[in-house]
């Protein structure tokens, strides 16, 4: 029998945090992507998306729809965080909202850039374009096209944007 390439010590699973048992998962740290889609949230909870939202009706998970229309297609993204402590203790995150922005974003800088905030949001340039010529949020250097051509907003704008869009 031929052992070459194959090792006697035996593979930890990946998606496995040592002494946490074998059904629980190791998320990605939450700083990575504070926020996930629905998708991510059924990934991680092993659950269909009637589930993930009746956790988020239920208060069991932290999510924001981060639409640029109101009224329109709900475009949900979940707190990472929210669902690594459901998964942990199959209670709701008692955190105030400080502490969950914080998560979102983790500095006191009064103005955010294009970047920071699709990061944050989890979500591509034209949307955060979107909400700024929607006047969610409010901007103090408009986007453009080559190098430096990022917006930047008011924090205190996307905060509020947030905090209204919480679910």
């Amino acid at each position: 029998m031929n052992l070459r390439g194959t090792s006697a010590l035996p593979v930890p699973d990946p998606g496995v945090t040592p002494g946490t048992g074998a059904g629980q998962r190791r998320l990605r740290p939450a700083l990575c992507r504070p926020l996930g889609d629905v998708n991510a949230a059924m990934r991680d909870l092993d659950a269909d998306a009637e589930r993930v939202r009746a956790l988020l009706d239920e208060g069991k998970l932290v999510g924001f729809n981060i639409g640029a229309r109101d009224g329109g297609r709900a475009t949900v993204r979940v707190l990472t965080q929210s669902i690594e402590h459901y998964l942990e203790t199959g209670a709701p995150l008692s955190l105030a909202w400080e502490q969950i922005f914080r998560f979102l974003i983790p500095h006191d800088k009064l103005f955010l850039r294009g970047p920071e905030i699709e990061r944050a949001l989890n979500c591509d340039r034209g949307l955060v374009e979107n909400l700024i010529r929607a006047k969610r949020f409010t901007c103090v250097k408009q986007p453009r096209f080559g190098p430096g051509g990022s917006p930047m907003v008011t924090r205190e704008s996307f905060q509020a944007f947030m905090k209204g869009r919480m679910l």
